[in-house]
């Protein structure tokens, strides 16, 4: 498990470092689930198995780290979206949801994630 951990954080640091060569980079997943502090590490994995469940292609990132830092190593990676579980939106049960493409953020109820994600990525293709 160490390995995967660890090879993880190596990949978020050449990505960063844009050290791949650019015809390898594609966009890896539809949607990028950041962990907002160690507190939601816990919603961050429940709501990546969710959407996989769902038929969405998901990276969850790596590590805690500063949101703008997750928002940047998505981007780069050509991740359309971002799905963010902060304080605000744990409380009220929402997720947040910030297109990349557009830069518009919308809060989701949690139960509607999954194919609020897939009805745009439909649209979009």
């Amino acid at each position: 498990m160490w390995f995967l951990a660890g090879s993880e954080r190596i990949i978020v640091v050449m990505t960063e470092r844009e050290m791949f060569p650019p015809g390898l980079i594609s966009s890896p997943a539809d949607v990028m689930v950041a962990i907002w502090n160690e507190d939601s590490v816990g919603d961050s994995i429940a709501l990546a198995r969710v959407l996989r469940d769902a038929g969405l292609r998901v990276d969850l990132y790596p590590d805690v780290d500063k949101v703008g830092k997750q928002f940047k190593y998505a981007s780069s990676r050509g991740i359309p979206f971002v799905a963010v579980i902060g304080d605000d939106e744990r409380e009220r049960g929402e997720v947040a949801i910030k297109d990349l493409r557009s830069g518009e953020q919308m809060n989701v109820k949690r139960e509607r994630v999954a194919s609020a994600l897939l009805t745009d990525l439909e649209a979009h293709q």
